[in-house]
């Protein structure tokens, strides 16, 4: 039995991982190609799209995805989640819409934003889905949906894009495709395992959304406080400072994309060690994950050292050069964002969720403080100053609520 958990364990995180891998490089490949189809402005309102939404889809996402895989005694039937996800999604297109409204933003901007939130929206449809995928061990099925939307997303947007030199038009095919891959792939295949679905009383829906509630509000602080930088920076700068940062950055997606990717398939097995008391193999997960993460970050430096002038120049052109220099303190920065989102996930796990309020206030305030300061005054580098000081902020907090809560683990020691 062990044994076929362990590999059910590597297959899935193997899975998981090409198909995150697929769908975010085909992601970072339109930043890529923006700037080259059209210039840095286009580029810069492309990933403002990004980066205003990032916040939203986090309320539509309402973080049930780590509740979700962690509820192993099946408090909630799987058409619960399902859908809650609708009313979720819809909360976060009005927050959306909010945040344009509030920072004034003109319509060709307000529209291109508004249509990337309903793509990321069929990103959260996606997301429910997979959740019941991990917990039934068949994350094959979430690579395969990741990667026909990932390339699919690709291919429209290159082709609508050549076609009509229209962002909004771009991101609106993106979005009716991405839908269509969840309501005829993902949506079929969930139910062959689970069953049809059936209708979820709105009194359970209710009850999962409050219970899940603290840990939206934590993960939406957590992630407000990563946005508030870029919205500084484009404020003060424009579009196209903005997308000179956005490039420079954008290949270091990687990081947190493989950080994130191989925790995923760990959760439901550090959930068990924890509720089991097992604090050796607990401890013993999340130190080689993080060795893990240490290992990677030497060797991406090294590489960064040789090849990032190189590689940013072929990707982007000879206008990049002077911002090369950058690439190194981004890719650090990378690496904080990578690890403060897998601590957030263990202590969402270890259901240390109303403290991190603590981490989410602190993260905002710190962010805006040196937003409004270092930002400002530095541009660029600033931009840098105010992701660190959040982020080491941030994961200090996370990581003596973390070692606080192991300490008191007694029980099975093997």
């Amino acid at each position: 039995m062990e044994n076929r958990q362990e590999k059910s364990v590597q297959q899935n995180m193997i899975y998981n991982t090409v198909g995150s891998l697929v769908y975010y490089f085909c992601q970072w490949v339109m930043t890529v190609l923006i700037v080259r189809m059209s210039g840095f402005e286009d580029a810069g309102i492309l990933s403002l799209a990004m980066s205003v939404t990032a916040a939203p889809a986090i309320v539509g996402l309402f973080n049930i995805r780590s509740y979700q895989v962690s509820d192993l005694k099946g408090q909630y039937p799987d058409s619960v989640y399902i859908r809650s996800r609708v009313y979720t999604n819809l909360i976060s297109f009005a927050v959306c819409l909010f945040v344009v409204i509030f920072n004034g933003y003109a319509w060709d901007k307000a529209a291109v934003i508004l249509m990337f939130m309903c793509f990321k929206m069929a990103e959260g449809a996606a997301d429910v889905y997979y959740g019941i995928d991990q917990k039934k061990e068949r994350l094959d099925y979430a690579g395969i949906s990741l990667t026909m939307r990932g390339l699919g997303s690709l291919v429209l947007f290159c082709v609508v894009f050549l076609w009509t030199k229209n962002l909004f038009l771009c991101v609106l095919f993106m979005s009716v495709f991405s839908f269509a891959v969840v309501f005829f792939y993902d949506r079929k295949i969930v139910n062959g395992l689970i069953g049809t679905e059936r209708t979820a009383a709105f009194a359970q829906i209710k009850s999962l959304l409050l219970t899940c509630l603290p840990l939206a509000i934590v993960a939406f602080l957590n992630n407000l406080s990563l946005t508030i930088p870029k919205i500084y920076l484009e404020r003060y700068y424009g579009e196209t400072v903005f997308g000179i940062y956005s490039s420079v950055s954008s290949p270091t997606i990687v990081v947190q994309l493989a950080a994130t990717t191989l925790f995923a398939p760990l959760v439901p097995v550090l959930t068990r060690q924890y509720q089991e008391k097992n604090k050796k193999e607990f401890q013993k997960i999340l130190l080689k994950f993080f060795a893990l993460i240490l290992a990677g970050t030497v060797f991406g430096v090294i590489l960064s050292v040789f090849l990032a002038d190189f590689a940013l120049g072929i990707l982007y052109g000879a206008e990049i050069k002077p911002y090369t220099g950058l690439f190194i303190p981004v890719f650090f920065i990378a690496v904080l964002i990578a690890v403060n989102a897998s601590l957030f996930s263990v202590c969402t796990l270890i259901r240390e969720i109303r403290s991190q309020y603590a981490v989410g206030l602190a993260g905002i305030a710190s962010a805006f403080l040196l937003s409004v300061t270092a930002v400002k005054t530095w541009s660029l580098d600033g931009t840098i100053v105010a992701f660190a000081g959040t982020l080491i902020l941030q994961i200090a907090i996370q990581l003596f609520l973390i070692v606080r809560k192991v300490r008191k683990m007694n029980g099975n020691r093997k």
